[in-house]
């Protein structure tokens, strides 16, 4: 017993040691993978159970593989589209990953199809193994596309958002003009995670309900405002967007922002999606 408390203590301590003395945190953005892939391979599972009963009992096709090889098949399809999207957000080649993704499938099919079909031979019923295949399925899947698949390219491709931003009348009526418009934003804590392909949804403060809304094209990261001017001297439309409340009315001016944050001005090239008056 004192051997085995050592042996534990000695752990703890290494353990202790390669984290600095912290205790190392579960990943949040891991956990929350996790659980889309979860709510997605669900709804596979869905599919394929629904559509391998409605051939197995209610058409009474009385052929296991074939049924079960249908059904996965619509489930793959499914499970692979909505994981890559909003699980992975990957901005991997899809044909790759697709093809990838069909090589673990070339091996896991007829495993599973084999293996099941024997289990079913021997008694087994065609509902529980289908359902042992899916779990099966479920983890080996996970760890194929999480470590292989979309390993070097998870979150490269984020969901777009749409963030509002108020501006005065005479700016939002120099938005409408053009189709497209390059806007110097101060890089602040609201404005950092801007990606391309995100849009902007920009208000007149003197009418909200005066709304446009654009989406991002391209993004250039600047120290100083000055910088940014030298970079787009020779662009026809450049507006300096200013940080107004509406609560308070108050404005401040972009250079006065960049001094007050540090963040830098974030240039943002933008082409108009619909005017709303």
């Amino acid at each position: 017993m004192k051997n085995i408390n050592q042996s534990i203590e000695s752990v703890a301590q290494k353990t202790k040691e390669n984290n600095n003395g912290k205790v190392k945190k579960i990943d949040k953005s891991e956990v929350i993978r996790i659980l889309k892939f979860v709510g997605f391979s669900i709804s596979a599972g869905v599919i394929q159970i629904s559509s391998f009963e409605i051939l197995y009992h209610a058409v009474n096709w009385n052929n296991w593989w074939a049924c079960y090889l249908i059904s996965i098949v619509l489930s793959v399809i499914w499970n692979f589209t909505f994981n890559r999207k909003f699980t992975f957000q990957s901005a991997n080649n899809v044909y790759i990953a697709m093809s990838w993704t069909l090589a673990y499938y070339v091996v896991f099919i007829p495993i599973s199809v084999f293996g099941g079909d024997a289990l079913e031979n021997i008694g087994w019923h065609g509902t529980l193994v289908t359902v042992l295949m899916m779990l099966i399925n479920f983890v080996t899947e996970f760890l194929w596309q999480r470590f292989f698949v979309f390993k070097k390219s998870i979150n490269t491709k984020p969901l777009s958002k749409t963030v509002d931003i108020l501006v005065d009348e005479i700016t939002f009526k120099k938005l409408l003009l053009n189709e497209k418009n390059i806007c110097a934003i101060p890089l602040s804590a609201k404005y950092k995670d801007l990606n391309e392909g995100d849009k902007l949804s920009f208000k007149n403060i003197e009418n909200v309900k005066e709304k446009m809304k654009v989406k991002i094209e391209k993004l250039n990261k600047f120290l100083t405002v000055e910088e940014f001017q030298k970079f787009y001297t020779n662009s026809l439309t450049i507006l300096e967007l200013k940080d107004i409340s509406l609560k308070s009315g108050v404005k401040k001016g972009i250079d006065d922002i960049v001094e007050q944050e540090q963040g830098g001005v974030l240039a943002v090239e933008v082409i108009k999606i619909n005017a709303k008056k």
